[in-house]
């Protein structure tokens, strides 16, 4: 009962803490494949305009040309265009399709990059932007599969830092939130096109890690005030009309946002967290194992309607 008493005090501790510091983030989005990257994005931003967040980089882990352009659109209609976009440049061959359901309509609005060609690989992006940042200071969100993670962890040091990338994280990463799992167990998207690095960030990742699972971003719906209550220029509102799996509200499920939204703002009255770690399979299923330990998953709390609401809030603001 004791150790019970000082998790949950740590917990909301931890949370008070970001609620009051504003939260260096890398947000790691394999956008295009889903309108909840676009609306994660977005959501960003409007913690970064209220002081909640500062976006130190944005990284595309996909072998899409166009990828890094869209983000840098979306970036650009916030008015962040010299927000650093990096992009995969490595020849893996993930385990699934990857669509371009809106890349390449939001690449056609204003950016500097135009093609993927132009931005820098991403993992040294990561190296580079890390080693810059002060010791446990940066929050990593994952919203899409693992690859530039485990390749990060696996980098050697350069001209940029000495440490290798397990080390370099260790010394600068506070912690890695990730879309990915399912809780108890399931097969979710982010884990099973690239399941080897998901496998291998589990098991190697230094620091605390907490994952957004499938249920959790799954029961709330998000996007219908984005037809009504955004221009037509809007990245977000293109991202959902353009995407066929929306509902008949234009409403899909908000995964990526609330990853992004735990990790800037903490647990509040949104979740509470459970502890143990995700077994990952070699085909990207995963089950959960209750034990002690850094990593953590969300464990829904407020009412979907209440989170509904407070993600639409954010996802339809302009920018300022």
């Amino acid at each position: 009962m004791r150790l019970t008493f000082l998790f949950l005090l740590l917990i909301s501790v931890s949370s008070m803490a970001q609620r009051t510091k504003t939260v260096k983030i890398i947000l790691d989005t394999d956008f295009g494949n889903d309108c909840d990257d676009a609306a994660a994005l977005a959501i960003l931003h409007q913690l970064a305009y209220n002081g909640e967040a500062e976006i130190l980089a944005t990284v595309y882990p996909m072998n899409d040309d166009l990828g890094a352009a869209a983000i840098d659109a979306e970036n650009t209609y916030y008015g962040k265009p010299n927000i650093p976009v990096g992009t995969y440049k490595g020849t893996y061959e993930y385990k699934g399709k990857h669509n371009d359901f809106y890349n390449s309509k939001l690449a056609a609005l204003p950016n500097d990059l135009q093609s993927g060609k132009n931005a820098p690989d991403a993992v040294a992006l990561y190296r580079k932007i890390l080693s810059t940042q002060p010791d446990r200071s940066v929050t990593i969100v994952v919203v899409g599969p693992q690859r530039l993670l485990a390749d990060l962890l696996q980098s050697k040091g350069d001209s940029l830092s000495p440490l290798d990338g397990t080390a370099l994280v260790k010394k600068k990463v506070v912690q890695l939130v990730s879309m990915g799992t399912e809780y108890p167990k399931g097969n979710e998207w982010n884990i099973r096109i690239c399941p080897d690095a998901a496998q291998y960030v589990e098991e190697h990742w230094p620091t605390p890690v907490v994952y957004s699972g499938f249920e959790i971003g799954k029961a709330i719906m998000t996007g219908e005030r984005l037809i009504t209550e955004t221009p037509e220029n809007s990245p977000v509102r293109l991202a959902f009309e353009t995407n066929p799996q929306v509902d008949a509200k234009k409403n899909r499920h908000s995964w990526d946002q609330t990853a992004v939204l735990y990790a800037v703002r903490g647990v509040r009255d949104y979740w509470t967290l459970g502890t143990g770690f995700p077994q990952i399979a070699e085909d990207g299923k995963n089950s959960w194992v209750v034990s002690k330990g850094n990593r953590h998953y969300l464990i829904a709390k407020k009412s979907t309607a209440e989170m509904k609401k407070i993600l639409e809030d954010m996802m339809v603001a302009p920018p300022k």
